[in-house]
């Protein structure tokens, strides 16, 4: 029982002693820190995404940073991720309004990590659904084919319009849902047979028709290039309870 006890307790104290990558001085939002993948970026593409993320973070207090890995120490992908938001204090301090996209791109096909990992504060703006769908639509496709850079691309555009209230996070799950292939089939069936209704009715006397007027949803995602005096400021202490998601790829 004794050697039992023993075993947990010890557990207990690797896993919570389990080190992260030390925070990087100077503080930068795009990280590579493999030994494996040096180039897991171009220095250009690494240069254009830091930029980026560091106007993004001028603009809006949000803070997005990209971290690679080689080994998580133990660790799962979650726990490493969530622990790089918390002791790296990326976000602004009280609002924990910072996100983590975490890569661990060694471990051959199939044994990759991602995790995107989100802020107290985003969680409302950009729940996990919405980390799934940007991992599976937004990154997989793109990792897999070695275009990392496209990857990390279209994955902060998507993470920047919903923490900005320019994608409704809605709209954006919506059809990750389960079953809303079949949803979006019956609606379109409905729609279809509600406008045969109204053309069949007005062409055999029916009363009067109506009209009516949607409006569109614009979305504009922030450039690459990074305007401005200074570079990144440094993260501003904020805090994450573990939301978001990941997965093997």
């Amino acid at each position: 029982m004794r050697r039992i006890v023993g075993f947990i307790f010890l557990f207990l104290v690797g896993f919570l002693n389990a080190q992260i990558a030390e925070r990087p001085n100077p503080p930068k939002l795009y990280n590579n820190l493999s030994n494996e993948f040096p180039q897991f970026l171009s220095s250009s593409d690494a240069s254009t995404l830091e930029s980026k993320l560091v106007k993004f973070s001028q603009e809006t207090s949000n803070q997005i940073c990209v971290v690679i890995v080689d080994d998580l120490n133990g660790l799962e992908a979650a726990d490493y991720a969530t622990k790089i938001i918390n002791e790296w204090g990326v976000g602004k301090k009280g609002a924990n309004n910072g996100v983590v996209i975490l890569i661990k791109p060694t471990g051959g096909a199939n044994g990759r990590d991602l995790f995107i990992a989100i802020g107290y504060g985003l969680e409302g703006a950009i729940p996990d659904l919405a980390t799934k769908r940007i991992r599976e639509d937004e990154m997989y496709p793109y990792l897999k084919n070695g275009d990392n850079y496209t990857a990390l691309d279209k994955a902060t555009d998507k993470l920047m319009a919903l923490a900005k209230g320019e994608i409704n996070e809605k709209d954006y799950t919506r059809s990750s849902e389960p079953g809303s292939n079949f949803k979006t089939i019956l609606l379109i069936l409905v729609g279809i047979a509600f406008i045969y209704i109204f053309f069949f009715s007005k062409n055999n006397g029916g009363g009067g028709g109506y009209t009516y007027t949607g409006s569109g949803r614009s979305f504009s995602s922030g450039g690459s290039s990074f305007g401005g005096g200074g570079g990144f400021g440094g993260f501003g202490g904020g805090s994450s309870g573990g939301g978001g998601s990941g997965g093997k790829w």
